[in-house]
């Protein structure tokens, strides 16, 4: 496979789809379908998108083999070419983390998105290892996926690690930046922008920095449910309107509060599905309830949510 056309496609807001679910917490196909279907009638294109299906916010450490390859193929077969699924995987164990990553490969995947190992303090040396064997092992693309709230588990790439895995072909993008880690981030993408794609996890705090050093795209909720929000941020961007985009971008800023609050400290404790769920079904989607541990919205917190949207203006810009 060209390993350089996979990272190219990898650009735009990357739509993390969450996992509809059924009041008896089956995975529900149709709704899947129907979810995916707006985001590519709403614009989201190669080049101008990609779709992470299933992903971490979406649920994917509870699904079993079975739904995760029907969440996988349902998105290919949605999408019919028009724009990427990078589906993600996650696992302690690298058998497990090989066979979900052939599942999505034979289910129409190009490219797999794949954390560390949770749980256990890493060395650099395992970091690396991890992935080059998962790398060598399935002919797909690999995005690593950054998470840098575990900086103290040794689970983040450094600038040495990256080094070493210019040297793996398929290792195409990295999911990685965030306000916590803002110098190695630029560090990052002056010495590898032209290697890997870089996708900004900062739930846009730091989108627009990291596309002005060569970032490739940024990490998106809200273009599961409003991507034409997210697609005139990118279009800001692309076209150099660094002022312009931070200053539409802020327009969403109440939102994307309650998920700063859980990814980076703060203590509301809204799971990003819940969130996510609930906005779908506020644009007039399907969201569903989450499976457990985690906890959907009551119904205090959802107004709560919802007066929010309305005051940002969400329902007559969808509506339009």
């Amino acid at each position: 496979m060209d390993w350089n056309a996979v990272k190219q496609e990898l650009r735009g807001p990357a739509a993390l789809v969450m996992a509809p679910f059924r009041a008896d917490l089956s995975l529900d196909r149709e709704a899947l379908a129907r979810n995916i279907r707006f985001m590519v009638d709403g614009g989201l294109r190669t080049g101008r998108g990609f779709l992470i299906v299933p992903c971490g916010t979406g649920e994917y450490v509870t699904l079993n083999h079975d739904e995760y390859r029907q969440m996988v193929e349902v998105a290919v077969d949605v999408v019919d070419g028009e724009l990427p699924v990078v589906a993600g995987i996650a696992s302690c164990d690298i058998r497990e983390a090989i066979t979900l990553a052939e599942l999505a490969r034979r289910a129409g995947a190009r490219c797999v998105m794949c954390p560390p190992p949770y749980y256990y303090r890493l060395s650099e040396d395992a970091f690396v290892e991890w992935y080059r064997l998962l790398a060598e092992a399935v002919d797909v693309g690999l995005m690593i996926y950054d998470q840098s709230w575990r900086r103290e588990l040794n689970a983040t790439i450094s600038l040495p690690a990256m080094e070493r895995l210019v040297e793996v072909p398929n290792v195409v993008a990295l999911k990685y930046g965030s306000p916590n880690l803002f110098m190695d981030m630029i560090d990052a993408l002056t010495l590898y922008a032209e290697r890997f794609a870089f996708i900004d996890n900062s739930l846009g705090y730091t989108a627009t920095v990291s596309h002005m050093h060569g970032g490739a795209g940024f990490i998106s909720g809200p273009a599961t449910w409003w991507p034409a929000f997210e697609l005139r941020f990118w279009e800001l961007l692309e076209a150099g309107a660094y002022g312009e985009a931070d200053r539409w971008h802020a327009r969403i800023a109440p939102y994307m509060q309650y998920h700063r609050d859980e990814e980076f400290g703060g203590g509301s404790h809204y799971f990003g599905a819940a969130l996510i769920k609930a906005c779908l079904e506020y644009v007039g989607l399907y969201g569903g309830p989450v499976r457990p541990p985690f906890r959907a919205l009551t119904a205090a917190q959802r107004d709560e949510l919802y007066a929010v949207l309305d005051q940002i203006g969400v329902r007559s810009a969808v509506a339009a």
